[in-house]
């Protein structure tokens, strides 16, 4: 059986009970220690990882720094050939220093990857490449996500999915043009890593994250084309119920908690935004919906009430007195407190 991985403030408190166990005679010594054993430290951001990452930072910007204010003195072959060297230089340290000083080696290979974009962009200037800025975040994903895959860095990955954020919404928003289908093959990729590196909550979140992004843009740019007059509504409608199904669709437990509860932000913003395309229908059903939620012991459909209720309340200035709304929201939300108190106490279970 392999270790779980936990944090040292979990692995402190379970030494801490176990140490008791063994003065009381429940456990023996070897018992103790081979219970410890099932278990390893995760690595966690300290001192160190901070320190090296700033100094990451810096190298790379001090490089390309330097670089930027002698550009113009410099050739094209040197220019290019400075920047190949430097890119080499900080990588291949890294791996001749990974066996002893792992954070070291990881810390340049950071500045790698700095370098690396900075040289995208270099380059194409040098030579008048003329090519969208979204597709140089593209290249500099490209290349981030082999050396994430390389080095097994969440963190690496986390920015990989920054740069196609940028990618994605960059073509669609800034230079309008054709929808980036390179997305689509870069999703499938990603979520291939995220299972190699078992679903990280925050790479799984950003991964997610990613995805509904890349169909709502989707949505956005193909629905008006089909010639529907509400075209608007249809993409709401289509990314509201996507956000049914993800807050209760069946997925591994490693990404059920992650997934339900982007789910349930979804399918609350889009339907905040739906109530001024639908009658009076629409926000009593889905408020009902919510309150079924609320039962079921959703925390996330509280929130979502809450701005319900403010959406309405701003309207409400000129037929409901102030203090009359915040004394029905006060009352709900007292209401709801005491619900989950009452079903904490008899053993119920809340999620989400």
């Amino acid at each position: 059986m392999a270790n779980k991985a936990i944090t040292k403030k979990q692995f402190d408190f379970l030494e801490h009970e176990f140490n008791y166990l063994e003065k009381e005679g429940v456990i023996s010594r070897q018992e103790k220690v081979r219970m410890l054993g099932s278990y390893h430290v995760k690595g966690n951001l300290n001192f160190i990882t901070i320190l090296l990452s700033i100094g990451a930072l810096l190298l790379g910007l001090g490089v390309l720094t330097f670089v930027a204010s002698n550009w113009i003195y410099l050739s094209k072959a040197v220019k290019f050939l400075l920047i190949i060297a430097c890119l080499i230089g900080v990588n291949f340290a890294g791996v001749k220093v990974q066996a002893r000083f792992p954070k070291t080696s990881r810390s340049l290979h950071y500045a790698g990857i700095l370098i690396f974009g900075a040289g995208i962009f270099l380059v194409e200037q040098m030579f008048n490449i003329s090519i969208n800025f979204n597709n140089s975040f593209l290249l500099w994903a490209i290349g981030t996500v082999f050396i994430g895959y390389y080095l097994k860095d969440v963190f690496i990955l986390l920015f990989t999915s920054f740069l196609l954020f940028i990618y994605l919404n960059g073509s669609i928003f800034v230079d309008e043009t054709s929808y980036p289908f390179a997305i689509l093959v870069f999703l499938p990729a990603l979520y291939i890593l995220l299972k190699k590196f078992d679903y990280p909550n925050y790479l799984t979140f950003f991964i997610n994250a990613l995805a509904i992004n890349t169909i709502a843009l989707f949505l956005m740019e193909f629905v008006p084309k089909l010639g529907f007059e509400n075209s608007n509504t249809i993409v709401l409608s289509i990314l509201f119920v996507l956000g049914i199904v993800l807050a209760y669709i069946p997925v591994r437990a490693k990404l059920q908690n992650i997934t339900h509860i982007q789910g349930h932000i979804l399918h609350g913003i889009t339907a905040l935004f739906l109530t001024f395309e639908f009658s009076i229908w629409f926000p009593i059903a889905y408020f009902v919906f919510l309150l079924y939620l609320i039962l079921k012991g959703s925390l996330t459909s509280i929130v979502i009430i809450c701005a319900l209720i403010f959406r309405y309340y701003i309207y409400s200035f000129d037929f409901l007195p102030k203090s009359l709304t915040f004394i029905i929201g006060g009352i709900m939300l007292i209401g709801f407190g005491f619900f989950f108190e009452n079903q904490r106490q008899k053993g119920g279970e809340l999620n989400e």
